[in-house]
């Protein structure tokens, strides 16, 4: 069975992602790796003194992530995706759609959030670590505040989205063996259909 499996029909080079597409894929996958290892490792390693400058780096990464993010949903927007292979059932048709777009609204929304818990507790956020942003509600305002207990959740949640969606790479990689990875893998590819 040929990589490409249940891509045939595609035109030349239209069965992988466009290399925008998969520069914001990776680019969020790395910034994601970096904030998570920043708020669970780094925290318990550094030192009490440390905590105010990567809280502060926190911020600056999830208000980057969130503009990273909208590029993104305005890329896929406006880009078509390559379709899913020929024989691949509806059921996972239908949750490949749904993960895909659970995270453009996890994406988004977890940083906002963050920013409004941030808010609320007077901190400055800073797009970049560069750019300061206006506080998104009024200090100790009370949804800001509720937010400090909400973004964590969804942060776990946001775990168990990407634990889907690598389990369906996976899935697609090893079992079906049918090119689905390869389609958002960097470089220029080396399988066509």
């Amino acid at each position: 069975m040929s990589a490409t499996a249940g891509l045939t029909g595609q035109a030349a080079g239209g069965w992988r992602y466009d290399g925008v597409a998969r520069v914001f894929h990776w680019l969020v996958v790395a910034m994601l790796v970096v904030q998570y290892s920043v708020a669970l490792l780094l925290a318990s390693l550094l030192p009490k003194s440390a905590e105010d400058s990567l809280v502060a780096w926190h911020f600056s990464m999830g208000s980057s992530v969130c503009v990273v993010m909208l590029a993104r949903l305005a890329w896929r927007l406006t880009h078509r995706p390559p379709p899913p292979p020929a024989d691949l059932s509806p059921r996972l048709r239908l949750l490949s759609r749904v993960t895909h777009w659970t995270f453009y609204a996890v994406f988004i929304v977890l940083p906002v959030l963050g920013w409004a818990a941030a808010s609320a507790h007077g901190a400055q956020v800073k797009l970049a670590g560069l750019i300061p942003l206006p506080l998104l509600v009024p200090k100790d305002d009370p949804f800001g505040k509720a937010m400090q207990t909400v973004h964590p959740a969804i942060a776990i949640t946001l775990l168990a989205v990407i634990a889907l969606h690598v389990a369906g790479a996976l899935y697609h990689a090893v079992i079906k063996r049918d090119g689905v990875l390869q389609r958002m893998l960097p470089g220029r590819g080396g399988v066509t259909p």
